[in-house]
């Protein structure tokens, strides 16, 4: 086959248009993986021959377009032909970009990163687990260094000298290898506890101690290789070692940090699966009644299976092995077509929301969160890094991504900006009512959609010009754990996301569970699922939505009485702002997954949740009793409301009901109301006449006072024409607005502008409007100087609106019959933004409430506060109960992690896996102990049954717990002695507790080790 040759200055000037490559420059040769040519091994097959060979083409050229054969799979079945995508990431020049029209000729570092990717991912990591494994193993988890001592080649082949620096904590130094077929220098490297900088031939292995150690860094601060190598380049120069040449450590010591994380990755993923297979076997003997643990098909198959030897590293898993692992999304029930419990990723995911043996049936079988970060955004790049996954990801594939975009978009067809404007102009003829099965008026929901940006899939937050990835979407459950993060590509906050994480959610879950979502804008999702069927009608069915408490505050009173978590059944205590403390854990992050590449940025954030999972892993018991004495607290502040109403629970739900019915009543139809708004209108036209009257009339007293200074006469006369210009306008619309009212609206007209409670009113509910407007504002995300530079706006607002109630309750008597004062506005309370203030409602200051008969919800003090009440402690008790049930799920979750251990100790006969079981059972001993403990303060009628391990190995576990204890709190007293500033009070009880407990552990220890003697010595005798 004859070559091009193309020189690379023609090739970076222009590599198409340069100059034409002849045509033998496309001719075809068969491509095989196993060839010895790099070029036919790593070529992607363009033609696919009847007897199922291959043909394939160089990768730098272009495929040409039209080619009979080319880019076609047959069908051997049909004898029709699959055409194979372009887009597909199996295609070779697709790796490092998409490449579309214009074809990218690659590089030969890209080539050659590649070609070495291959070669790490298909060749050298699975047969250094085996190794490593046994490293670990005899090292004591990397604690102790082991003397290597030389090895035969048996291979009988030339082998290759190598020269490699090492770099040690505290030393660099040079060793020697002879590398061969048999012995390789990964394997090699890896027995003297050294990792490679390349696959076949490194220049420089890095001890595994100081890669695990910067591994463990970077999860709790930003990754920075250059700091990193920069430090450890000062840290050997002052000990007398130096290091040649110009950044002779960075590059290399980044590869060998990333494949070195991506063999602990692939250990860990095979030990999931000797797991998962012991798990399945141990479901199929529960749930097989006539067949014995010796005779299940499960347990045969594990028995017959190869073991892993250190010495010959497991084959790859299959893809029925991949779809088992815990790990993994998407998967059905292994015993049967439908789920009879969630799936195990979930299962995985959060032990107490989906590790109960049944589901939770008092309310809501499952609370979840979602919510868009922006700040997440990625660059964009010339071509994109070779595609790595992490064997665990929680990002949603973008292939279903596109498929529920395409979907949205033909149910659902896009506005333009003339349909945009049409929509503000309401008809006034419309009627307002309820799209479907909601609850909340259409003309609420609009106003809804206005004040969120987010609820407006079109509004640029992110530009698609510079950012290659603008945000992350993700869903969460309600104690902080990810579930699924979907990577966003759109400027604005597009729907198809969220419901990909829906859709997704329900695919893990059994039909009989019901799901809460909490969402900054969960009702317009609800509205658009009613409106344009976007979720099957079982989902939508199982789905209760509620708005997140941060974002309550932008929606209209009658939505939050719909949608607020705390007037919505169901919800508990639960805030929906899990997210939020997701993004900011994650913070760190956002300068270093800018500029990183694309696949890079997914795997470097499945390794941070990763983390933060095995983290909060150890205070799930800590958090159910922090809410439980959060609750309680909630419980008594609710019965003493309830109690000062002096009115039963009941009649305070119905006079509930009823402001909700009152409240969410739809508007009536706005031809009906016209006359009042053109009065309203005319009023505060009228009032801003007045106002630029005075400043006039001001003003002009200043021009003619002759004791007035020069600059203040300057300054007035610049002034005074604006003025009377505004004025004169002014002036001009109000009367048009005058003559265009009708004889009643004039009627009416000239008696509200007589009355001062009406104005006063006017004034009050305007100020008031503003006034939640500004508090809106300041509690989104707005920037320091924004806010600073409205506080003292802010502040006159305030003043101005505390003395609405004083004008209104004039002593005068003006007020007509049976109109109410409006609520009081405390200064204090102000900026809580409690749900309940009275900055959010307009009692008073409505023309509806000037009615005979008032109901007790509205005019009744007492009432009101008992509403509040029986709302907060109706939502305590359900906390109560799904607490109660998430200790039951914490229980039932650790018995089956206990049990697959011990069963797949039982059936594993290699030494290194046993001793990963070992170190992952001692894993469990110790976070039984830390549940046990936290979950023990919790007020029980009946006293905790053992649930954990038993014996020597609990005993050993408490030692070791309380041991950490005690040392933590001696460490506190020398804190406090040194800073007594910060000195916070010790809990002496919890002191004497933690050291009774280890004196018992103790005694109990000594009681044990003297048994095992005593049965030793029988034995013996």
């Amino acid at each position: 086959m004859s070559r091009l040759h193309l020189s690379k200055k023609n090739l970076q000037r222009d590599p198409i248009g340069a100059q034409t490559p002849p045509r033998s420059a496309y001719d075809l040769f068969p491509s095989s993986p196993r060839s010895t040519s790099p070029t036919k091994r790593s070529a992607k097959p363009i033609v696919f021959l009847p007897n199922g060979k291959t043909l394939s083409q160089r990768a730098h050229l272009p495929i040409p377009r039209g080619q009979v054969g080319f880019l076609e799979r047959p069908d051997y079945n049909t004898g029709a032909t699959t055409r194979v995508s372009a887009s597909s990431s199996e295609d070779i020049h697709n790796v490092f970009g998409d490449g579309g029209e214009t074809f990218v000729v690659p590089t030969p570092h890209s080539r050659k990163r590649l070609a070495q990717y291959a070669r790490w991912t298909d060749e050298v990591i699975p047969r250094l687990i085996g190794p490593y494994m046994k490293y670990v193993r005899e090292s004591s988890n990397l604690a102790e260094e082991l003397s290597v001592e030389a090895e035969e080649c048996v291979c009988l082949t030339k082998g290759l000298g190598l020269e490699v620096l090492v770099v040690r904590f505290n030393k660099l130094e040079k060793i020697t290898i002879r590398t061969c077929a048999c012995q390789t220098a990964a394997t090699q490297l890896m027995k003297r506890g050294l990792f490679g900088c390349a696959p076949l031939r490194p220049s420089l292995a890095v001890d595994l101690r100081v890669l695990d150690f910067v591994s463990r860094l970077f999860l709790r601060i930003s990754p920075n290789n250059t700091a990193v190598c920069n430090t450890i380049e000062d840290f050997l120069k002052c000990q007398g070692y130096q290091l040649r040449g110009q950044d002779p450590l960075r590059r290399r010591f980044a590869n060998a940090l990333q494949w070195y994380n991506n063999l602990q990755q692939s250990t860990n993923e095979f030990v999931d699966s000797v797991l998962q297979r012991s798990r399945q076997a141990i479901r199929v003997d529960t749930e097989s009644t006539n067949v014995t643990r010796e005779e299940s098909p499960a347990r045969d198959d594990l028995q017959s299976e190869r073991l892993f030897t250190p010495e010959s590293s497991p084959s790859p898993a299959s893809e029925d092995d991949k779809d088992e692992r815990p790990g993994k999304r998407g998967r059905r029930d292994p015993i049967g077509s439908v789920l009879t419990r969630p799936s195990d990723y979930l299962r995985a995911r959060c032990p107490i929301c989906f590790g109960a043996n049944s589901r939770f049936a008092e309310g809501l079988s499952a609370l979840v969160c979602l919510d868009a970060c922006f700040t997440q955004k990625n660059n964009k790049h010339s071509s994109r890094d070779p595609k790595h996954e992490h064997p665990k990801t929680v990002f949603i594939p973008s292939e279903e991504v596109e498929i529920w975009k395409k979907f949205v978009e033909e149910v659902r067809p896009r506005r333009d900006n003339s349909t945009k404007a049409k929509k503000g102009a309401a008809n006034p003829d419309e009627e307002d009512g309820f799209e479907g099965s909601l609850r909340v008026p259409n003309s609420v929901l609009d106003a809804c959609e206005d004040s969120f940006t987010a609820a407006d899939g079109d509004r640029q937050k992110a530009s698609t010009q510079f950012f290659d990835s603008t945000a992350l979407m993700g869903m969460l459950c309600r104690h902080d754990r990810v579930l699924w993060l979907v990577n966003m590509t759109t400027p604005g906050e597009r729907q198809h996301y969220a419901l990909t994480l829906v859709n997704t959610l329900f695919e893990h879950l059994p039909a009989d569970w019901t799901v809460g979502l909490l969402y900054d804008i969960a009702c317009q999702l609800e509205r658009s699922c009613v409106k344009w069927d976007f979720l099957e009608n079982d989902y939508l069915g199982r789905l209760s939505f509620a708005i997140s408490v941060f974002h309550a505050f932008g929606h209209g009173w009658p939505c939050q009485c719909i949608y607020h978590p705390r007037k919505r059944t169901g919800f508990g205590l639960a805030d929906g702002e899990g997210c939020e403390r997701f993004w900011h854990s994650i913070s760190k992050l956002i300068a270093y997954l800018r500029v990183c590449g694309h696949h890079q940025r997914l795997y470097t954030l499945d390794s941070q949740i990763q983390h933060l999972d095995r983290e909060s892993l150890w205070g799930l018991g800590l958090w159910i009793a922090r809410k439980w004495r959060h609750a309680r607290t909630q419980r008594e502040k609710a019965d003493k409301e309830v109690n000062w109403s002096m009115h039963d629970a009941e009649f305070l739900r119905e006079q509930w009901r009823l402001q909700v019915e009152s409240q969410t009543r739809p508007l009536p139809r706005q031809s009906k109301v016209a006359a009042r708004k053109a009065v309203e209108e005319a009023l505060r036209l009228r009032k801003i006449r007045d106002t630029l009257a005075d400043n006039v009339k001001r003003l002009e007293q200043i021009i003619i006072d002759l004791s007035a200074e020069p600059y203040e006469v300057a300054t007035a006369e610049l002034e005074v024409v604006p003025l009377r210009e505004k004025l004169e306008k002014t002036q001009k619309i109000l009367i048009a607005k005058e003559r265009a009212m009708g004889l009643e609206g004039r009627e009416q007209y000239r008696h509200l502008a007589s009355s001062p409670f009406i104005t006063h009113r006017m004034n009050a509910r305007a100020l008031k409007f503003r006034l939640r407007q500004k508090l809106r504002s300041r509690k989104f995300e707005r920037d320091r100087l924004e806010r600073s530079f409205r506080r003292q706006m802010n502040s006159t607002s305030i003043y101005a609106l505390a003395s609405i109630p004083l004008l209104v309750e004039d002593p005068a008597k003006r007020a007509p019959a049976n109109a109410m004062a409006p609520r009081p506005i405390v200064m204090k309370e102000l900026f809580s933004l409690d749900v309940d203030d009275s900055i959010w409602d307009d009692i008073g200051l409505s023309d509806d409430d000037d009615t005979a008969d008032l109901p007790l919800w509205l005019c009744d003090e007492h009432v009101r506060t008992g509403i509040r009440g029986i709302l907060l402690r109706d939502r305590c008790d359900e906390e109560f109960l799904r607490l109660r049930y998430e200790e039951v799920a914490l229980e039932d979750w650790f018995r089956e992690e206990w049990s697959v251990v011990v069963r797949s100790m039982e059936d594993t006969e290699d030494l290194n896996i046993i001793y990963q079981l070992q170190e992952h059972r001692k894993d469990l001993a110790r976070l039984y102990v830390v549940w046990e403990r936290a979950l023990s303060t919790i007020q029980r009628d009946k006293l905790m049954e053992s649930w954990g391990p038993l014996g020597t190995e609990l005993v050993q576990a408490k030692l070791e717990v309380e041991t950490e204890l005690v040392q933590k709190v001696v460490e506190e007293e020398d804190d406090e002695d040194d800073a007594e500033d910060d000195f916070e009070e010790f809990d002496d009880d919890e002191l004497d507790v933690g050291l009774i407990e280890r004196i018992d552990a103790l005694d109990l220890n000594d009681n044990v080790r003297e048994m095992e003697s005593v049965n030793e010595f029988d034995g013996d005798m």
